[in-house]
């Protein structure tokens, strides 16, 4: 239902045998080609999902071919109606299972692998494909956030504005008088050496001051 209503968006053009040229009504808009005899559209959205997209329901429309003969078998209502035709039994609660001397059958331990464990899932070899004419699995193609033109991002893009690092003013630093330099004192070549008194000072201990503290009467 939701390609029906996009096809009306798509022009065909015929070629040859069941041969056309999709485009958009707008004059920018992209081109597909669609082969309604190999079942193959240019946009790939037909081979992954297996359902005739909206540019294969523009073509079926203008030869009068009913789409719904393209959709395979196991996406259709009668097909999902014979799986569940067949009765389902009931079973009884665990309580009412009968016991038997055999072990019970328990599931396998599990078994935590080294490292940090994957999130994302392990994606095939025709998902990596990054030929920008190709249709992605989730059907967006990414674009640039300042020119909306695809094949690059906002960092190569060429209608990115300059950015202007503000520098220091050489001018001002330079008319700035320097300060006078002091003289240094001159340094012993020997460290100074404790006193007597200052041994003495350190080896009594300290005595600290008691603080008056009022209690309050119970």
């Amino acid at each position: 239902m939701k390609e029906c209503n996009l096809s009306r968006y798509w022009i065909p053009s015929w070629s040859a045998r069941r041969i056309f040229e999709v485009r958009h009504v707008s004059v920018i808009g992209n081109k597909f080609t669609m082969d309604l005899d190999n079942e193959e559209c240019s946009c790939r959205k037909w081979m992954i999902s297996g359902i005739p997209c909206c540019h294969a329901v523009a073509s079926m429309n203008y030869s009068n071919v009913d789409p719904e003969t393209f959709i395979p078998i196991w996406f259709r209502k009668s097909t999902y109606e014979e799986a569940y035709a067949s009765i389902i039994y009931l079973v009884n609660d665990h309580l009412l299972w009968e016991k038997t001397s055999s072990p019970d059958v328990l599931p396998p331990l599990k078994r935590n692998m080294p490292g940090r464990p994957k999130k994302k899932r392990r994606m095939e070899p025709w998902e990596l494909t990054k030929d920008g004419t190709q249709m992605s699995v989730g059907g967006q193609r990414k674009k640039c956030s300042i020119c909306r033109e695809l094949g690059h991002n906002k960092k190569v893009c060429p209608l990115r504005p300059a950015i202007i690092q503000p520098t220091e003013p050489a001018q001002a630093q330079s008319s700035q008088p320097l300060a006078p330099s002091q003289p240094s004192s001159p340094q012993s070549p020997h460290p100074p050496q404790p006193s007597q008194d200052s041994i003495q000072d350190l080896s009594q201990p300290i005595r600290r001051k008691k603080l008056n503290i009022r209690r309050k009467d119970p």
